[in-house]
């Protein structure tokens, strides 16, 4: 069995950060991670805050984000933009960068740092006792930690196995998130009607960003790409507001996501 000091379950930003953080403290820790790679199924997050920037700054590596994001005002409240401008700090604006590239870097630099990842591996369960957590992966493989730390979403395995609720309230809103492409150019933008946000933004490649606001609550499976396409089509949307440009077939470099 091998053993670490912490275990990170999970190697998203928040887990990729958090590893990089101990490891610059020395202390020896590990990431689980069931993706094989980096690579992520869509574009997902859109960018980093002022204060986000000046963390990654004190670490010495926000250059490597500001290299290949877009500086802009990117503050907002209740709908309104805030120019940030003249705060009193080094990063007075915030950076546009999908969190792909986030990942992509923040991995680089958790490399650097020797911290070990176990890719492509599940946490099928957890046993705590007096000195630590066994940590059960699947195919039979298991890790010992003194501590463990579940960075893995909001559906967390770790968080469930360990009886820790998650409390909030319920929903209001429900939105389809897709990276398409597109066979004609559609209306960019974003556009407000009864139901909520709809926007659509341009990513590399060519292809197109979606965020769409669904008119029903209480999906409980994964959206397909049919799902995506009633939303688009002009007429079954309630309040015709979709461009007659989006009537045409799409082709998902991705799974939408809710």
């Amino acid at each position: 069995m091998t053993k670490h000091a912490v275990v990170i379950v999970g190697g998203g930003p928040t887990g990729l950060m958090l590893a990089g953080e101990l490891a610059l403290a020395r202390v020896d820790v590990a990431i689980v991670e069931r993706r094989v790679s980096q690579d992520l199924a869509g574009s997902r997050a859109g960018g980093l805050h002022s204060r986000t920037i000046e963390v990654l700054d004190q670490r010495g590596i926000a250059d490597r984000f500001l290299s290949q994001g877009q500086v802009a005002q990117v503050a907002r409240f209740a709908g309104t933009v805030l120019d940030i401008s003249d705060v009193p700090t080094r990063h007075p604006y915030g950076l546009a960068l999908w969190q792909n590239h986030i990942e992509r870097i923040l991995a680089g630099w958790v490399g650097e740092l020797a911290v070990p990842i176990y890719r492509g591996r599940e946490v099928t369960g957890i046993e705590q006792d007096a000195t630590g957590v066994d940590v059960a992966l699947g195919g039979g493989e298991s890790l010992r930690a003194e501590y463990l730390v579940g960075c893995d979403g909001g559906r967390s395995v770790i968080r469930k196995a360990a009886g820790i609720e998650f409390p909030g309230w319920d929903p209001t809103t429900s939105s389809l998130i897709a990276d398409v492409e597109m066979t004609e150019q559609p209306e960019w933008g974003i556009r407000r009607d009864a139901i909520g946000m709809h926007a659509l933004g341009k990513l590399e490649g060519g292809r197109v960003r979606l965020m769409l606001t669904e008119p029903h609550l209480g999906h409980t499976s994964e959206p397909t790409l049919r799902d995506l396409s009633e939303l688009l089509v002009v007429g079954s949307h309630p309040t015709n507001s979709m461009p007659a440009a989006l009537r045409i077939k799409l082709r998902p470099p991705s799974q939408p996501t809710r």
